[in-house]
């Protein structure tokens, strides 16, 4: 069926209305569209953790880097470290930030020993490095050893003693106090071997030192039994 030319005109003008208000309403839409998108990147904007890809924190991105280029930051930045949960101590404050964070998003970096530390002991010790070990350094001094005091109390001479002289290295479990003998022969064998003045073997004294050397101070002090049959 074909429109004569008055129905064609009055189709034209009736659709050709309804073109241009729909038109009109998807344009309307499209500036609402726009304009909250607008506002919400004006939102976005002013927040430091959005667009950060160091995760949600309130530190301005001047304070570490420079205008010049984003790498490399600042030589001293501007933060400190002391005001977060980890505060720095010891020479962990002379470390760089980039060897600690390795993953961008700072809240993300490990506070643990393990995380940063390899662990030499093969974990005999547990994992806290600071039962042992202190921030100013690796070297152990006795003084700073907590947990010591149990099986075999570091008392007299064995207080100076080098915790390796010990604790040899390659030994199995060598920091793992439960597995080292307590015997005095145990580390002093060679010692009693030997003694000449008096010939401790031949006179069949015991292995057991306390016997004779009563004070852990040294071997000058001792009381000298009579020979008998070594244990």
């Amino acid at each position: 069926m074909r429109l004569n030319e008055r129905q064609q005109k009055q189709w034209k003008k009736a659709s050709g209305g309804n073109v241009w208000l729909i038109q009109a309403l998807l344009i309307r839409a499209l500036l609402l569209l726009h304009l909250a998108a607008f506002a919400a990147a004006q939102e976005t904007s002013t927040s430091s953790s959005v667009d950060s890809p160091h995760g949600p924190m309130q530190v301005a991105c001047e304070s570490c880097h420079t205008a010049s280029a984003w790498r490399p930051i600042r030589a001293k930045p501007d933060f400190d470290h002391n005001e977060t949960s980890y505060p720095l101590r010891g020479l962990h404050s002379g470390v760089s930030c980039e060897e600690c964070h390795v993953n961008p998003v700072f809240a993300n970096a490990g506070s643990n020993c393990q995380d940063c530390h390899a662990d030499i002991h093969r974990r005999r010790n547990g994992a806290q490095c600071d039962t042992c070990h202190r921030v100013s350094g690796w070297q152990v001094l006795i003084q700073s050893i907590n947990e010591h005091q149990d099986r075999f109390p570091l008392i007299g001479a064995h207080a100076a003693v080098d915790c390796y002289s010990c604790h040899k290295a390659g030994a199995i479990g060598q920091f793992n106090r439960q597995g080292l003998s307590t015997e005095c022969v145990s580390c002093h064998l060679k010692a009693f071997q030997k003694a000449t003045a008096p010939n401790h073997q031949a006179l069949g004294y015991s292995t057991d030192c306390l016997q004779c050397h009563t004070s852990m101070d040294g071997w000058a002090t001792a009381l000298f039994p009579r020979a008998k049959a070594r244990k």
